[in-house]
């Protein structure tokens, strides 16, 4: 974030404080400027898609980092909701630590320890907000069916080694969207904006500016 602002505005929206993702894009929409740019990393992407939903008209580029477009396939369910059962009795980093930071990074992290610690630290900031958010990811659209209607430049950013949104899933998005970058990050697992934030800055900048040209 702080790498883009110096060129233009950045607007970080926190997610997670309305129930369900269609109510939570409403919200937001609200305080937005009329057009923007729009980056979504995970879960970010996964709303990104119901921003274009509700408002393509204002949306001038799209740039899903780490994304998936399919539903959320019902065998995660279960596991969804015992999640939220264990953040609600308020072990969210005991949850993190056990269950989901082992599929975060790649094996090849030098940097493994600290950005683990720093993974955790961030959950903290937004413990409350974690059932909406899985709300999010288990009540999903299946967005494939919207990649060929959206007429607006598209950024794909992935790690090589992403075991949550994997290389499948990027490429049957890439073969979907009409306009369409591809930025594939060697070595590098699902949380891409930690493991290679500069490459991560870097193709969202030149990707802009080209879009801007």
């Amino acid at each position: 974030m702080k790498a883009l602002s110096p060129e233009r505005p950045v607007i970080v929206c926190p997610l997670g404080e309305k129930p369900s993702i269609e109510a939570e894009v409403a919200h937001l929409l609200v305080s937005l400027p009329p057009r923007f740019f729009l980056a979504g990393f995970s879960l970010g992407g996964i709303v990104a898609f119901e921003f274009y939903r509700q408002a393509p008209e204002r949306i001038a580029g799209i740039a899903l980092v780490g994304s998936n477009a399919r539903p959320d396939p019902e065998a995660n369910h279960r596991t969804r909701a015992r999640h939220q059962e264990r953040a609600s009795r308020g072990d969210l980093a005991g949850l993190l630590r056990e269950e989901m930071l082992p599929h975060y990074l790649s094996e090849h992290c030098e940097r493994r320890a600290e950005l683990h610690e720093l993974i955790v630290a961030m959950a903290h900031k937004s413990a409350v907000r974690f059932a909406h958010q899985t709300n999010y990811v288990r009540r999903r659209a299946d967005s494939r069916p919207m990649l060929s209607s959206i007429d607006v430049p598209a950024l794909l950013v992935y790690g090589e080694e992403d075991r949550l949104s994997p290389l499948d899933r990027q490429i049957e998005m890439a073969s979907a969207l009409p306009d369409v970058t591809s930025v594939a990050i060697p070595l590098c697992g699902h949380f891409v904006t930690l493991e290679a934030a500069d490459i991560c800055t870097d193709a969202m900048k030149r990707w802009m500016e080209l879009v801007e040209d």
